[in-house]
């Protein structure tokens, strides 16, 4: 039952080492920590070592702001509340934010300041902005010349212009101005010098695209001769977009009416300015806002009083004629009662045609404003009808009279109406404030606001343990290599008997027989343990026992585990045979200090018939090497000469033990299983992976031996950190201690 099971797992497909166990759980991942622990611990110093350079390097940026109130709308005399019914409401804080950011304001600050123009001294890559701002130096130091980096800025290097302009070319403009003298310069455009000019005078330089050329006045320039400074000339949207790009605008709280405007930049007395023309704009514009809704109510009341006033006279007239002919002077009580509210209704019409009139000349007749008016003034028609049919029972003189003075009330009443609003108009606009002001003019705080060195600190650290650990386990998922004795026995189901570390003491190279040479290692330690496990392991039978020793490919320690493993046996005072059965690049006789002919393969042929060497510094150890290659190792073996000879030497020696090739290569592994008592393949941790394991295993099977068990070798910390079993496998001394007292 348990070959059949065994048999079964290492069908498995090795897709992946740890599908066998499923899903990778905590142990094992900090088994993985652990493993990379130096390399966490690298990548994090690594990580503060870069946050440190950026921080030490990157242009700080500052951060301007100012306040500003957008308060309701009122008049500017808060006695003229009837100028409310003419002006139009003023837009909420929505629209006030989109208007600070409109290419309207934007535009004359840009104008205003020359935005447009981008005025940058050359400097290092990388770490010129640095030497810039640590070392400035005085005009004086600036002009000195330099022979090394001459063309580069190192601090206090300027220029200043009085006018640069550019004619037909609206796209964007990149020059370079190099200084020659004090006084001299050039203008470069992708290296080539288009005019020379010197500091304070004008001058005209074409330039490479069609009829375009620039006009430019250099007011000062500073610093070493050579020096190179880059100029570049926005066309006015992009400026204005940039300048969009860096300016943020918000209300605070929830219908406060209060506007946040930050700007952000590298340069602190450049931002503030910037700001601050941005804030004195939007007030202007707002007043002139203002302004310009009175004009347009005065003009539009100016345009109306002359009618109304000959209107009036027209009435007057005609009231005074009237009197004369029919010598009539007052009018009863009651008519002028009915008089009044005639009046009253005649002078409110006035007024609502007035306000229509202003009205449609900013909506349309289906505004709810204009249609709201439209309603009232219907309302008051009809009152008028009924009075007018109540007026109908008077005398003619009467009802002639009520209606020439009704005339002259309502029309001197709408002129005075008008001139008091021609009146407050003026007032108005002679004392508009808006309805916007600054509360908190533009300032610069004195800290930049990045880089945030807090921050790109935790950021550092954070990114450096995700990647290291990523890394790590990614490494670990994806490496072919064998790293878990654990994995191994449950994907191939053939014991492992035992993992072989590599020296780490570091004092000095491990010798290729540390079992003579370097008795006291953990490596010589190792195979003692290796042997006692192989001892114990074997079958009892009559005579010596013979063992084979083979690996899926070169490279793996199959003749330093084999060599090994005979010099511990011997040690323990067992007689053992060694044989290099690898007859085409065995290379034992250099590892044990023996002649290679003759050797295994002259004895298969029948040219030696003594073959055997004795180890002179291990008592017990007799070698076999492998002689000359022959061209057919194969047939050699199987031609008997080998078996008889196994059986021979079974008699002689406790333990015959054949180093054979790498099975995947070559079948000379294959034919001399089959005349061994055990098998034991060899695999390198790290390198050799389970899927060349299990085709070994495959191999032998096909041809009915089944390999005893697995030696890894070359196991290190580095490799068992990326186990569950963590540093589960370790080799300690334990030496005798000294019998001094």
């Amino acid at each position: 039952m348990d070959r059949e099971i065994r048999s079964l797992q290492s069908n498995q497909d090795v897709g992946g080492a740890y599908k066998h166990e499923g899903a990778m759980n905590l142990q094992q991942i900090l088994a993985i920590i652990y493993g990379g622990r130096f390399i966490i611990i690298a990548s994090l110093f690594f990580a503060i070592f870069v946050a440190l350079i950026y921080m030490t390097i990157a242009t700080p940026v500052y951060v301007a702001d100012a306040l500003v109130q957008v308060e309701d709308e009122r008049n500017a005399l808060s006695g003229f509340s009837e100028l409310s019914n003419v002006l139009p409401n003023e837009s909420g804080v929505g629209a006030e934010i989109e208007i600070i950011r409109s290419r309207s304001v934007l535009g004359s600050v840009v104008d205003d300041l020359g935005l447009s123009l981008i005025v940058e001294p050359k400097t290092l890559p990388f770490v010129g902005s640095f030497i810039r701002r640590k070392f400035q130096m005085d005009e004086g130091g600036a002009k000195q010349d330099r022979k090394v980096l001459e063309s580069f800025s190192i601090g206090g290097e300027l220029i200043e212009f009085d006018s640069l302009a550019v004619v037909g070319s609206d796209g964007k403009i990149e020059l370079t101005i190099k200084k020659i003298s004090d006084s001299e310069f050039e203008v470069i455009e992708d290296s080539d010098i288009l005019c020379k000019g010197t500091v304070g005078s004008e001058i005209t330089c074409p330039l490479m695209r069609e009829d375009a050329f620039i006009r430019l006045l250099v007011g000062n320039i500073v610093g070493s001769s050579n020096v190179e400074f880059k100029v570049t000339h926005l066309p006015r949207l992009v400026a204005i977009r940039r300048l969009r790009e860096s300016l943020s605008v918000i209300e605070i709280g929830r219908d406060t009416g209060i506007i946040r405007m930050r700007l952000e930049g590298s340069d602190k007395l450049g931002i503030e300015r910037i700001l601050a023309a941005l804030s004195n704009v939007y007030v202007k514009k707002n007043i002139d806002r203002k302004s310009a809704e009175a004009q347009q109510s005065l003009s539009f009341l100016n345009d109306q009083l002359p009618e109304v006033r000959a209107d009036l006279e027209r009435a007057e007239n005609r009231l005074a004629v009237y009197r004369e002919q029919n010598k009539t002077i007052d009018l009863s009580i009651e008519t002028e009662s009915v008089l009044e509210k005639m009046v009253s209704i005649d002078q409110r019409l006035s007024e609502l045609d007035l306000k229509r009139a202003e009205l449609t000349r900013n909506y349309t007749s289906d505004h709810p404003l204009v249609r709201t008016l439209a309603e009232q003034r219907s309302q008051l028609v009809r009152e008028k009808k009924e009075i007018e049919s109540n007026t109908a029972q008077l005398p003619d003189v009467q009802q002639e009279l009520l209606r020439l003075m009704r005339e002259v009330e309502v029309s001197t009443q709408l002129y005075t109406f008008m001139l008091n609003k021609v009146q407050e108009l003026r007032v108005v606009e002679a004392g508009t404030v808006g309805n916007v002001r600054i509360i908190d003019h533009a300032v610069v705080y004195p800290t930049p606001v990045r880089p945030r060195k807090f921050l790109v600190l935790a950021t550092s650290l954070v990114f450096a343990l995700f990647g290291s650990l990523v890394y790590l386990v990614l490494r670990s998922l994806l490496s072919e290599g064998i790293v878990d004795p654990d994995i191994v026995e449950q994907s191939t189901g053939m014991p492992v008997y035992s993992v072989l570390p590599e020296d780490v003491s570091g004092k000095k190279k491990l010798a290729r027989l540390p079992v003579a040479d370097q008795p006291d290692s953990i490596v010589a330690e190792a195979f003692r343990s290796l042997r006692t496990s192989v001892h114990f392991s074997l079958p009892s039978r009559e005579g010596g026992r013979v063992l084979s020793i083979s690996g899926p490919a070169p490279n793996v320690g199959k003749t330093f585990v084999s060599t090994n493993l005979a010099c511990a046996l011997a040690q323990a005072g067992n007689r053992v045979l060694y044989i290099d059965g690898d007859m085409r690049r065995g290379d034992s006789d250099r590892a044990l200090s023996l002649n290679r002919s003759p050797g295994l393969s002259e004895l298969l042929v029948g040219r030696a018939s003594t073959v055997i060497q004795s180890h002179g510094k291990i008592s017990g150890l007799d070698v076999i090497t492998r002689g000359k290659s022959p061209p057919n190792p194969t047939e050699l073996i199987l031609n008997g000469v080998m078996e008889k000879a196994l059986e021979s030497w079974r008699a002689q020696y406790d333990f015959v033990l054949i180093d054979t090739p790498p099975v995947l290569a070559v079948t000379d592994p294959v034919v001399l299983a089959k005349m061994t008592d055990a098998l034991f393949l060899v695999g390198r941790a790290g390198m050799t992976a389970l899927r060349e394991l299990k085709e070994s295993k495959s191999r032998f099977e096909r041809s009915g031996v089944v390999p005893t068990g697995m030696i890894i070798n070359g196991m290190t910390k580095k490799l068992t950190g990326s186990t569950r079993y963590g540093y589960g496998y370790q080799y300690y001394n334990y030496k005798y201690s000294s019998d001094e007292a």
